[in-house]
């Protein structure tokens, strides 16, 4: 009885060293699982801010900005062909100051902004191909007016200068990415022709020279 005894009790102890030692085996795996996934998720956070700095916002800009630049285009079209059918060449001077300052249609779309905007009117003869500009009215000669020696067409000539935003800027301190860290700044311009060739019939003047 005694010799059964001391070998269950040696079972005994050899069975609690075995559950130990496998105790500690399972808490080295776990240990190593922690210490192997926390540098799988440092690695990937590395990767993620990569592939977003590097492929995914430039993608976005990619495609927002030609997408702006359409719109800024088309706004710019309609407030030529507006200016077009004024009354006389000082309403519309006046109308593209007014425009100028307000750009109600530029500020509403967000990340487009008009810097500059300047209105001229080009006078080209048909016969030379010549062509002449004007900023200010009562400045065309009289043997370039409807009624004059040469055949003339006139045209309306709207020049803006725009700044278009990206939809995500980046900062880079080492240079200004145009387009992806700071705004691409172009000029549109765009022509459209002046209808009003009548006179006034109070001073006798041309509209277009008015």
């Amino acid at each position: 009885m005694v010799l059964s005894k001391s070998l269950v009790d040696v079972m005994q102890e050899r069975g609690g060293c075995d559950q130990q030692e496998m105790k500690k085996s399972r808490m080295k795996k776990h240990t190593r699982r922690n210490k192997f996934g926390s540098a799988n998720i440092s690695e990937f956070g590395a990767v993620l801010v990569m592939l977003l700095t590097c492929l995914v916002l430039p993608l976005l800009n990619l495609a927002i900005i030609p997408v702006r630049y359409a719109v800024a285009r088309s706004i710019v079209s309609t407030e030529a062909r507006n200016l077009a059918k004024c009354e006389s060449l000082s309403e519309a001077m006046d109308s593209v100051d007014l425009w100028s300052e307000k750009h109600s249609g530029l500020q509403a779309l967000g990340g487009i902004d008009l810097k500059t905007s300047q209105l001229t009117l080009t006078v080209e003869e048909s016969q030379s191909k010549i062509t002449h500009s004007y900023s200010n009215p009562r400045s065309i000669p009289q043997n370039l007016l409807p009624d004059g020696k040469s055949n003339c067409t006139y045209m309306i000539e709207l020049e803006a200068n725009l700044e278009i935003h990206p939809l995500i800027t980046a900062s880079y301190r080492q240079a200004r990415i145009p387009g992806l860290s700071g705004p691409i700044s172009l000029r549109l311009r765009e022509v459209a022709a002046w209808e009003n060739l009548s006179r006034d019939p109070l001073s006798g003047e041309f509209f277009v020279n008015q």
